[in-house]
């Protein structure tokens, strides 16, 4: 998990060179899914609980939510290659690449899981936090060069990256928020 949320770090710090550590890393989507992916939304999962201390809320509904917020991310991980795997190959110079489109959603949903976790874990207005999510879309854009996406289709790459990986994240949380109740 270290190597995982050190290229997070990365990728926020300097969304360019993070995505060439990346590539220079070359660890597999499997080993970054398992060793950090995983744990990350586990995590942020858990710090649901935080809510608890600031909002003074029932332990049934953070136990609820905390399961929510894990299956939210983990369906979003599948539904995201998926869409990546069905519409991305037109904008790409090269042939569509599994591994790279598997690494670059486990990274954009890692960095989502990140603004989660200090959601939960710090007493702010989720609204103070709101435009977090479009420099996530900014480093998506940095990442076009990893992805080998071809600098005319740049501008359709991010509709589908931003539809196909961010947007299904915050669709799954309403959806289920509305079977929670």
């Amino acid at each position: 998990m270290k190597r995982y949320l050190k290229h997070l770090l990365q990728l926020i710090l300097s969304p360019g060179n993070g995505w060439e550590d990346i590539d220079k890393a070359d660890i597999p989507p499997r080993d970054i899914a398992v060793k950090g992916y995983y744990p990350l939304i586990a995590l942020t999962s858990v710090s649901v609980f935080m809510q608890g201390v600031y909002h003074h809320e029932e332990f049934i509904v953070l136990f609820m939510r905390m399961i929510m917020s894990f299956l939210v991310y983990f369906v979003s991980y599948f539904f995201g290659v998926f869409a990546l795997s069905l519409f991305v190959e037109p904008t790409l110079e090269k042939r569509y690449n599994e591994t790279r489109s598997n690494t670059f959603v486990l990274y954009t949903l890692g960095l989502l899981a990140l603004i989660s976790l200090v959601i939960n874990v710090l007493p702010v207005t989720k609204e103070m936090l709101f435009f977090l999510p479009f420099y996530v879309a900014l480093i998506q854009w940095k990442g076009c060069r990893y992805m080998e996406v071809s600098k005319d289709r740049t501008g359709l790459f991010m509709i589908i990256a931003i539809l196909g990986v961010l947007m299904p994240l915050y669709i799954f949380y309403f959806l289920f928020s509305l079977v929670i109740g």
